[in-house]
């Protein structure tokens, strides 16, 4: 993943999936997201998907036009999920979803709620279970282009992590849209001595509300409340700052946020891991950011 749209694929293989995505870096730190693997790896295309695919493991990018979302959305899930299904590569492990005008009305309803939409109804076709197969996910408003979507699946164990101080996602009452969000708050992964929990876009909600809707401060200690919740949830013996076996992405609503939002975090994430800033619409209008990641557990 390319932060800033300006990129290209230099220094991969010709046929890497990789997704170029107009969310600007912030403070100074590396622009692109990599995910690698010790194991060969082919690649291929499936309509608007390109994938590596290893033996245990499979990422996928797929590039939709974002004009019609929730039609768009249906389709997308619906391509990935006969991928995943067809190549046999076990389990949907993590998403990540990037549109533009996440927050702007399309008809008489919210585009991320068309996209909550789409993606319910492809994934209840497909035959998920909200309660015990969803994958970890974020949805993040870009600030132009199409949309992205990209995936990974994997064929080690895998278990689905909910938050106690946050409702599951898919529980959420009508008021935040027509089908709620379906995604897990964390998926715990385990395959070949490694033991991940890979934690979905993490923001300063309580049950199903927001808290502190204009206190910036407020919503990121919040926010690591949350985060330090669902690592106990899952299963981390380390209640303290969480080592240096992590890595973090840090979505800002507001680009001048960022040192405010930096030096909060200093004592919770260990400088030491890898955390880029980005730019990024959060889904819901009143959260100014979220906070997603992977941890060795």
């Amino acid at each position: 993943m390319e932060h800033g749209g300006g990129g290209s694929q230099d220094q991969f293989h010709d046929d890497a999936p990789t997704a170029l995505l107009a969310m600007d870096p912030l403070g100074g730190h590396a622009s692109r997201e990599v995910w690698v693997t010790d194991q060969p790896v082919r690649y291929g295309t499936l309509g608007e998907i390109r994938y590596a695919r290893s033996e245990n493991l499979l990422f996928g990018v797929g590039r939709y036009p974002a004009e019609n979302l929730e039609q768009v959305t249906y389709q997308a899930y619906c391509d990935l999920s006969q991928l995943v299904r067809s190549s046999e590569a076990g389990r949907l492990i993590r998403l990540w979803n990037y549109f533009p005008d996440i927050n702007e009305s399309q008809g008489n309803l919210e585009r991320y709620r068309r996209f909550c939409r789409g993606r319910h109804e492809a994934l209840t076709r497909m035959g998920f279970g909200l309660s015990q197969d969803l994958p970890a996910a974020s949805a993040v408003g870009s600030g132009a282009g199409d949309f992205w979507v990209i995936f990974l699946a994997g064929k080690g164990a895998s278990r689905q992590v909910e938050n106690p101080l946050q409702m599951s996602a898919f529980h959420y009452p009508p008021i935040h849209g027509p089908r709620s969000p379906s995604f897990s708050r964390a998926v715990r992964y385990s395959s070949r001595g490694s033991d991940l929990l890979f934690i979905s876009g993490t923001a300063s909600i309580r049950g199903h509300a927001t808290v502190h809707g204009c206190d910036l401060v407020g919503q990121c200690l919040t926010t690591v409340e949350n985060l330090r919740a669902l690592l106990k949830q899952a299963g981390a013996k380390d209640s303290g700052p969480w080592g240096n076996r992590a890595c973090w992405k840090v979505y800002l609503r507001r680009g001048g946020d960022f040192e405010t939002v930096r030096k909060c975090l200093e004592q919770t994430l260990n400088p030491a891991d890898p955390i880029l800033y980005v730019t990024g619409d959060i889904c819901r209008t009143s959260l100014l950011l979220e906070i997603e990641g992977l941890v060795h557990l």
